[in-house]
């Protein structure tokens, strides 16, 4: 059976979803939670709500900055991995003001950790600093860039930068890995 995403009828390899930087946050998380991916070897809980955050601070990126570009978030399907790219325009981010360094393990970052609670501090407890790590905990695959106004890859100290481009990938689950996981029960909530 050959893997695609699902969006309203439409099924194919590609989909590309735009959000205006004054659209409501909660047709964003409908809209993201309406794209139905092909069967993954990882939470697709976590999957949803990593695209979410990331989408989240881009969006909000463009809003502090004044873009009114659309922030973009392309899906695609090819070699058997899905790809999943957020791009925006809202002229990056210092990572060193990160609470962590991207270089580290995400397994040996503690988001309990005093760096984390200064950085909320910081920011009025409005921001966490967990986008990142989430999705680089979730993801097997996981680029953070930043891009030029031609969309080309720059450094960020290049004083060139319009926006951020984070690429996530993971490998589709194999068909006798999706079929395990159709006979698994479905948890109860217990709340």
């Amino acid at each position: 059976m050959t893997p695609y995403l699902e969006f309203g009828e439409q099924k194919s390899l590609e989909l590309t979803l735009r959000f205006a930087p004054n659209q409501e946050f909660r047709q964003v998380v409908d809209a993201v939670r309406s794209v139905k991916l092909p069967p993954l070897p990882l939470n697709s809980e976590l999957a949803a709500f990593s695209v979410l955050e990331l989408l989240s601070n881009s969006i909000r990126a463009h809003r502090e900055r004044g873009v009114r570009e659309e922030v973009e978030l392309r899906y695609s399907i090819s070699d058997n991995r899905l790809q999943i790219e957020i791009l925006d325009s809202g002229r990056g981010f210092d990572p060193n003001r990160l609470p962590y360094r991207l270089d580290i393990p995400p397994d040996r970052i503690d988001p309990r950790s005093e760096m984390f609670a200064e950085y909320r501090l910081k920011h009025g407890n409005g921001r966490f600093g967990l986008g990142l790590l989430a999705a680089r905990k979730t993801f097997p695959g996981f680029s953070l860039g930043f891009i030029d106004r031609d969309r080309s890859p720059c450094p960020w100290y290049s004083g060139m930068v319009r926006g951020t481009r984070v690429v996530l990938s993971a490998p589709l689950a194999s068909e006798a890995w999706s079929e395990d996981l159709e006979e698994l029960p479905l948890a109860e909530d217990e709340s």
